[in-house]
């Protein structure tokens, strides 16, 4: 990870910030299909044949952006925990510290790779739909490719945001990241169950699909709230 020195970690965790703001959009869009249709490949449906292709090609490319800026925000937070560590001894710290650093690696890599797989495989979806081919058929031709891909990158990217919530966590419970309790609910998994949660009572009481859509940016968000707090954190005498 790059080392970002304490006065420019604040700028660079927004800059993390707007990226996983870039990553839920694409979270949205990717979801933004109706309910009606029959369903396909898993998470479709037909309906996806009017999904706009423009909004697939802006989760590709705002995908690479993000992917830089959420590296730039990851570095910021793990310089910060690195100092902060100096000082402490606890080994069980300092493998924390390690688990957290290995999940800060590939996360960008891993939402980018969600992202794009789904992306190209709603494309190939639409497009099947466009040129007459039936549910069946798609599921017929994409059912093998769409679960290894979709399946692999998902559990990937599981794996990562488990990790960064956990040691996330675990810093704030230890005052590595001077934060009180109930800032340990700023991460990917906390930011999930809230977002679904909300979603599926907002969902159940207007009867609109929307919440549930808007829902699935939970996880991206959750990575934001991270640096949020951690950009509050910047600002303690512990820095």
């Amino acid at each position: 990870m790059l080392y970002i020195s304490p006065e420019h970690r604040r700028r660079m965790l927004i800059i993390g910030f707007i990226g996983a703001v870039l990553f839920a959009i694409g979270d949205v869009l990717l979801q933004s299909f109706t309910e009606e249709g029959e369903v396909i490949l898993l998470f479709m449906n037909t309906s996806i044949r009017d999904l706009p292709i423009s909004w697939l090609y802006f989760t590709l490319v705002s995908g690479i952006i993000a992917t830089v800026m959420l590296y730039v925000g990851l570095s910021a937070m793990d310089s910060f925990l690195s100092d902060q560590l100096k000082q402490r001894t606890t080994g069980k710290e300092h493998k924390m510290y390690f688990v957290f650093r290995l999940a800060a690696i590939i996360a960008s890599l891993s939402f980018f790779a969600a992202h794009s797989v789904c992306a190209v495989l709603e494309m190939s979806a639409k497009q099947a739909l466009i040129y007459g081919m039936d549910a069946k058929t798609i599921e017929a031709a994409f059912k093998t490719p769409f679960l290894v891909s979709f399946v692999a990158t998902n559990i990937w990217v599981t794996f990562t945001e488990v990790c960064l919530s956990i040691t996330f966590i675990y810093f704030v419970l230890k005052r590595v990241i001077p934060l009180p309790v109930w800032a340990c609910g700023m991460n990917t998994a906390g930011c999930y169950i809230v977002f679904h949660v909300i979603g599926a009572l907002l969902t159940r009481v207007t009867g609109s699909g929307i919440f549930a859509t808007l829902s699935s940016a939970g996880a991206s968000f959750g990575i934001g709230a991270m640096f949020l707090a951690v950009v509050h954190a910047c600002q303690s005498r512990f820095e």
